[in-house]
Parts: C-alpha cells; structure tokens; sequence
C-alpha cells in the first residue's frame, strides 16, 4: 500500500499529470464555481474579472493541493490568474489595471494603486522574474479543456506588461483621481469577493428577498400604545412625529437627514420610512454594542421569520431560538457568511463597522460593502461620527446612493454640518421649540460643594450623574453606595452586567409603588446614546456641547415628572483635553453663553447648531482627498485605523462569568480536533466570540497593578481574570489602579 502511495505521489509532482476534473474548492468543480458566479446584470468588465480571477487554479500544484492540504507548494493562485487577465483584456489600461488590482487582491487587502509598478512584482521592473511564468503553459493546457477558454492566450502577457508599465509611470504624475473611482473599484472588487464566496459556500446564485411587508412594523407601533393612552400628550407627539417623516417620502430621492428631538422614537420611525423604498435590505448603524443588542431584540420581535443578524465582534452564531449552539460545517458556513457580509434582511451593526465597510481594504470589509448595493442605510447618532474624516464619509454617500442605488437616513437629535445640498431634512425642526422636558444650567461649585448639592437631589429625585473618566465614576459610587440606591455604568464593565443594571433601573423607575426608593446612577459617556432611562435630575462634568445634549437626553425624557434640571459642572476629572481635543476647545466659547443664562430644551437646536458649525468651520475638511487623488486604499485604511483605533493602548481581557466557563470551552475545543482544518477553525472562531462577549478592553497600566495572575486561553491569544478574581466587581467593573491615567469610554 505504501509503495502506491509513494508512487501516486511521484506521479502527482510530475508537470505531466493528467485530471479528469478540475476542483476551484474541496469538491467544487472549478467550471460550475465560475459560471454560477456570473449575472446578467454584471458589466462585460465585472464578467471578465469573475472568468479569470481563478483561472490559475487549473496549475497542477494547486489541484494537488485541494486534493491533499499537506501538498501546499506553489499553490497560489491570484498574481498567475491576473496576469492571464491581463493577457486577455480588451479593456483600457485603467480599467485592466483595476481587474488585475481585484485578481491579485481577491484573497488578500486592497494594495495602494501604484504600488503595481514596484519593482519585482506586478508591472515594476523585474517582474517576470516571478515564478509564477514557469506555471502558465499547463494552466493553457488544462483551461482549453473548457469552451470558456478555447481562446485563451498568454503569449502577449509582456507587451502588455510593458504597456501598463508605462501608463502607471505617466499616471502618477499627470492623473488625479476621484471619490467616484474609489468607489467605482471597491464595486467591481467587492462584487467578485462577494460572489466568489456566496458561489463557493451555497453553490448557487445569490438571490435577493422580497421588498419586506409593512405590516408588522405598523402593528407593532400601534399595539405599543393602549387606546386609551393614545390621547397622552407624549404619545399624540410621538405618532405626529411619524405621520410627518412618512409625508416627506420619496421614491426618486436617497440622501435624508432626520433630526428631532430624544424620546421620538425615531428608530422605528425611520425603519418604516426605510421599508418604503422596498429595497433588498436594510443595514441599521449604531454606535454602541449595547444599543445594537436592544434595537436587535425588538426588531427580531416584529419580523420573527425574517433574517434579522445583529453584526458585531461579540457576535456569535446562534440557532433560532436564540441559544449557541454546535451548527454543522456547511450551515456555519452560511450563517456565518450572513453575519461577516450585511446580505440579512435587516442587519444591525455597529458605525464601526459601517466605517470600514466604505473606507477599509480588507477583504472581510469588502464583502459587506457589496451589500450596501439596493440597500437602505440608516445611520444612527450622525453626531458620533468622527469629524475628522465627517465630511468624507458624506461625500461617499453621495456616490453611493447614486452608483449603487442606495438611500442614506442620517438620524440624530444634535445633527451636525451636512455639507450637501443633496440631503432632505424629513422632520419638522420646530419639534425642538415645543419641547419644554429640561433645563441645562451651570453650576459654579467645587467638588465638595458638588457632591452636597449631588446628595440633597438624591433624597427625593431620580438622580443621573455624569463624569469623564472611569476612575472619578467608580469613586463616586463607592462614596454614594451606602446611602442611597445607587447604581454605575462604565466602560470597564462585561456588556452582560451594563444591561442587568440598565434592566433593574428601568423597574426601580417604573415602580410606581415604591416612590420614597429614589435611584442614583453614576455613569460615564456609556449613557449618553439611546439608552431609553429618564431620571427627574441630571449633573453633568463638563464635555463637548453635543455630548452634554446627549445627557439632557436621559432628564424627564417623556416629560413624566413635569420638568428637569440638568446641572453643567467643572471638571472634576481633569483630563478633558485628553478626552475630547479639539472639541472641549471648540465648546469653551460656547460655555460662556451657558454660564450667562441657562439653556432650555426649546432653544437646543440653535445652541447645538452654533457648535457644528464651529467644528465645520475650524475642523472639517476632506481629510483623505489626496490619498484618494492616488487610490491609496492601504493609506487611507490606516488613516481611519488612527481615528478609530481609540483601543490601540487597551487590552482585551475577558472576565470568567462563572466557575469553568474557560475550560470547558477548551475540553470543548480539543474535543474538536479531530475534524478538517477549515471545521477546526470554523469552530474555534465561534468559540472565540463566545468567549470576547465577556470582555473588557483595559489600560495596559491598570493590568500591571493586577494582583490576580491573568491565565491564557489555551487555544488562542487571549488573557482572562479567573471568576471572582477581586479586580472585578460587578457593580462597578474592572477596579482602577491608584493612577493618575485616566481612561474613559
């Protein structure tokens, strides 16, 4: 037996071998992968790419491989493939270069567009060196064995190398680029990655679901109200306020902007104006995990039998009935594709991901982007997006909507500068002059002051409390805990415990039985975005204008305790600049209106406008224009990784939720090897997720004052505090290091 093997094996190393037929994946003819990934609809470009863009798989090294993994020399497949396109390309040198850019990619990160002409590679000198070249004459062999490639040649590849050479030589110095030919790229790439995987995974064709029905949502909003309570003021607003935004609808038009005051609802709201569209789905961006898990959990309520996938990295796979389970490989394949490519019917993800989505190079970012295609695109608290690169990201819309058929519903109750004539306003601003729920006044008192004044509220008011950093949160808990019911928020606590205390403050105030038992939540900027809490009092450290709105937002948020207060202090904190940057310093000239005379929720809108328009003035720009001027998609990639990676001096450390979760988990795993590598890592991915739901990011300079030794998950590149380890307390996180770093969420 042993002697056949050795044998087969000398045979397979042999250019001469012949096979019968030709595999694209394990057990997936490579002809049926690549007809099943073509639509009528596609461009004669787009067409070409998905023809050529695995044509190199038909080298005899890689059809050794897909049949025997430890046979993996020389198997690549993507630089060969797009030099056959090339090769075969009656396209203009921009638009060939483009196709070979998606080939060589395909597997990969989007390259900078000239770094095709580096040297060694690509078009630069030297790169028919590569030996890639030695492989070409089999892959023509075994290609004309199909009709799709009788024609196939290759013998002008160098000619045409020379010629692209020199057209990105004169390029970079003549040509400018533009917002449109980025977006133009990321289409055609993000249609192969998309199809190739979607062909690869279902073995047939990706059709889109019909429009979604209404009438469940309308439903739904109308059994939120008893009939008897649909006269109440707050109800009647609510209901006013939908009738409204449904009367500016608009088949022909795609960019909106719906701003109104908090306590709205105007996330339904602009579900039912997205649905109108009938589109093929919906993608909702939030910005808070939290938020994501809430919104998911009463959307999945109105649409039980539809795909409702909430997409973020804590994100595991689950089974109808909402509990993780062990999926066989093929169905975890196919949800897991769902969740990692926006294609649900509804899909609620975080604005990170919606960033990435648009400005990232990443393959797995790539595959979501070909979903915003026949899409609506909700972008919830506009304000959270990073101003830096704000007005980039509108200026993508633009291109989007209008090359993809996309619509845009930018919502938030402080809007900032939309630089575009092209977006509609759906609400109806003087929403804001009739809102009379709160106060924002400044007080002028010293933190031994504050705290009396804190106490003295507390005794008969629901009373919210808002501080910049972790440590100064965590402090104010344990100095109010003993003498009231108090409770704390910060990003130093599991998602599970941030959404329990959120669940028990919600009953403490819905108990109207139990007037006398007041809550006090001491919180960090965690509250400030739709967590629907309402409190009679609010103090507030001071922060930019638009993040103290957002605080208003949780005082006397349906107006059920007739009016309230919220209190603008000084910090107490000391790290604002560190913080918030340039926006503490745009917000100071601001402040100076509200140490003059207090501010009331009918003049919110004006006050909030006057600060956008200082950021828009002084900060905004588009950042990226002359990255884009040259298609530097690896450049600007990390640009945005600068604005975003607020983590980059965190570490994620997971908090053990209960005896064993951790080695169970492992035993689970190693129980699990014995399958295929691509299961193994399937399943071990899964597991990963289970694991970072009970994660924390934290300062690299509180984990070196850990008196508990952080233990590895023996699978994966994880640390974990073993359950009960005395650095974590539930009520208020991970505990701070006598520091004087701050950090803050």
């Amino acid at each position: 037996m042993l002697k056949i093997v050795a044998k087969f094996t000398k045979l397979m190393e042999k250019d001469s071998i012949l096979f019968d037929e030709f595999f694209s994946h394990p057990n997936k003819i490579f002809i049926n992968h690549i007809l099943g990934m073509l639509y009528e609809n596609d461009t004669a470009l787009e067409k070409m790419v998905k023809i050529y863009h695995d044509i190199a798989k038909l080298k005899n090294n890689f059809q050794i491989y897909i049949r025997d993994k430890s046979k993996a020399k020389n198997k690549e497949h993507s630089l060969l493939s797009g030099y056959f396109f090339v090769s075969n390309s009656d396209f203009d040198e921009l638009d060939t270069l483009f196709g070979f850019l998606t080939i060589i990619s395909h597997h990969a990160y989007i390259k900078d567009f000239y770094s095709l002409k580096d040297p060694n590679k690509n078009f630069g000198e030297c790169y028919q060196n590569s030996i890639e070249f030695s492989f070409a004459n089999e892959v023509i062999k075994n290609a004309k064995t199909f009709s799709k490639f009788k024609d196939i040649k290759f013998d002008n590849i160098h000619e045409k190398a020379k010629k692209l050479s020199r057209y990105l030589l004169l390029s970079e110095f003549k040509h400018k680029f533009s917002y449109d030919d980025f977006i133009d790229f990321k289409s055609l790439y993000s249609n192969l990655i998309f199809n190739d995987k979607f062909e690869a995974i279902f073995s047939s064709k990706f059709t889109p679901s019909k429009p979604i029905q209404l009438k469940p949502l309308e439903k739904y909003i109308e059994n939120l109200v008893k009939d008897e309570d649909k006269n109440l003021p707050e109800n009647k607003k609510r209901e006013d306020f939908r009738q409204f935004v449904l009367s500016n609808f608009d088949k022909n038009h795609s960019l909106y902007t719906l701003t109104a005051p908090t306590g709205y609802g105007k996330t339904l709201t602009a579900l039912n104006f997205a649905l109108k569209f009938k589109k093929e789905r919906v993608i909702f961006s939030l910005p808070f995990t939290s938020i994501i898990d809430q919104t998911y959990d009463i959307i999945s309520k109105i649409y039980p039998h539809l795909e409702v996938q909430k997409i973020h990295h804590k994100t595991t796979i689950q089974d109808d009935k909402n509990e993780d389970i062990d999926l066989d490989s093929d169905r975890y394949s196919k949800v897991k594709f769902m969740l990692n490519s926006f294609s649900a019917d509804i899909n609620i993800t975080t604005m990170y991901q919606l960033i990435y989505a648009i400005f990232g190079n990443s393959n797995k970012d790539n595959v979501k982007f070909h979903s915003l295609k026949n899409s609506v695109i909700i972008v919830d608290e506009a304000q959270a997006l990073p101003y830096k690169f704000r007005q980039d990201f509108i200026k993508l819309c633009e291109i989007i909507s209008e090359k993809l058929n996309s619509v845009f519903i930018l919502m938030s109750a402080t809007m900032p500068v939309i630089n575009s004539p092209k977006f509609k306003e759906i609400s109806n601003l003087n929403y804001f002059k009739h809102q009379n729920r709160y106060k924002i006044k400044y007080l002028d008192k010293n933190e031994d002051e504050l705290i009396r004044q804190i106490k003295l509220a507390s005794k008969d008011k629901h009373t919210l409390v808002v501080v910049n950093t972790i440590k100064k949160a965590q402090e104010l808990y344990f100095k109010f805990k003993d003498e009231f019911q108090a409770y704390s928020i910060n990003g130093y606590m599991t998602d599970d415990h941030k959404l329990q205390i959120i669940c028990d403050i919600k009953k403490q105030l819905k108990n109207k039985n139990n007037k006398s038992k007041k809550i006090l939540l001491i919180s960090t900027q965690s509250i400030e975005a739709g967590v629907d809490l309402s409190f009679e009092v609010g103090f507030r450290e001071i922060s930019p204008i638009s993040s103290i709105i957002q605080t208003a937002g949780r005082i006397n948020r349906s107006g059920e305790f007739g009016g309230g207060v919220l209190y603008v202090f000084d910090s107490i904190s000391k790290f604002e600049s560190l913080i918030y940057g340039d926006l503490q310093n745009i917000s100071g000239s601001i402040f100076k209106i509200l140490k003059q005379k207090e501010v009331k929720e009918s003049e919110i809108l004006e006050f909030s406008n006057i600060y956008f328009e200082k950021i828009h003035t002084l900060l905004e720009n588009l950042y990226l224009k002359d990255s884009m001027a040259k298609l530097k998609f690896e450049t600007i990639n990390g640009k945005i990784d600068e604005i975003m990676k607020e983590n980059r001096y965190k570490k994620l450390i997971i908090v053990e939720p209960k005896p064993n979760f951790i080695s169970d988990l492992e035993q689970e795993f190693f129980n699990y090897k014995n399958n295929d590598e691509f299961k193994i890592k399937e399943f071990r991915n899964n597991i990963i997720k289970k694991i970072i739901k009970h994660g924390v990011n934290i300062s690299q300079n509180d984990i070196k004052n850990f008196g508990t030794r952080l233990e590895k998950v023996k699978f994966c590149d994880i640390s974990y505090l073993p359950f009960n380890a005395p650095e974590y307390d539930k009520n208020v996180g991970i505990l701070k290091a006598s520091s004087d770093k701050m950090i803050f969420l």
